[in-house]
């Protein structure tokens, strides 16, 4: 589970809804299986790179996965993220990935990038993805990417149907409103692919600000949204920004 970095408590977020919420999200992510989750990136992947020349990767995804996602006028922001094809079954299904460069909260400089943004999203392991597509942020990704030209860039692009990756849409989900509940959940996913895999690291659309140790021993940490119950077509996407940052307050 992560927590929404520089978020403001919503006033309808009383203890009963964050103790309904937190219980609703532990639930399913306590049944995760991340090699599972592994393996359906592996086989995305290896589709989105064998077949790009005779399929888009919308219609990749629609094939494996029975859904793609799209962005529209969102019920709490200008715009949001919906299910525009197909329906997602079941709980714990794989929804979208949260793109961005991933900072270290305590070693990297934060501070500029952070100035009124709202994509900050904190993994539990001190590590920050902004997923901020414009301004500082992304001329950053883009410099970093520019050492290691090897991970997506094409989440950058207003048009959604020239993303390589179709999932890379998790940084528009809104926050759920005052009359519902979410219907996915962020999960904390590294990303690692053995040599033979190496390649498909160029759907992975998240870069490191600064290099580490053993980078290619350590893959590429990110973040990645799962369903919380069935979704239908038309459905808009909602997560929760501040359940976790709740929890460690009131403990």
């Amino acid at each position: 589970m992560l927590k929404y970095l520089f978020g403001h408590r919503s006033s309808y977020l009383d203890g009963q809804t964050i103790d309904k919420v937190q219980s609703l999200c532990r639930s399913i992510e306590n049944q995760i299986d991340k090699n599972n989750l592994h393996q359906q990136f592996l086989q995305l992947f290896s589709n989105l790179l064998n077949f790009q020349s005779t399929k888009s990767p919308r219609n990749i995804l629609q094939d494996q996965l029975n859904f793609s996602l799209n962005k529209g006028p969102s019920q709490t922001h200008a715009e949001g993220v919906f299910l525009d094809y197909g329906q997602i079954n079941n709980a714990g299904q794989l929804v979208a990935i949260y793109p961005g460069t991933i900072y270290h909260r305590h070693f990297d400089p934060l501070l500029l990038p952070s100035i009124r943004n709202t994509f900050l999203l904190a993994r539990k392991d001190d590590l920050i993805i902004d997923g901020r597509d414009r301004g500082l942020s992304r001329s950053i990704y883009l410099s970093c990417h520019a050492r290691y030209p090897l991970y997506d860039t094409t989440w950058l692009l207003k048009d959604i149907f020239m993303h390589k990756n179709p999932l890379t849409l998790g940084h528009y989900i809104n926050h759920f409103p005052s009359n519902g509940l979410p219907n996915v959940t962020y999960y904390e996913f590294d990303f690692h692919f053995n040599e033979k895999d190496y390649d498909f690291y160029r759907f992975v659309p998240n870069v490191r600000y600064a290099d580490v140790d053993d980078d290619d021993e350590n893959g590429m940490p990110s973040a990645v949204l799962i369903s919380l119950r069935p979704i239908k077509q038309g459905e808009e996407l909602f997560s929760c920004y501040l359940n976790v940052i709740q929890q460690e307050k009131r403990s």
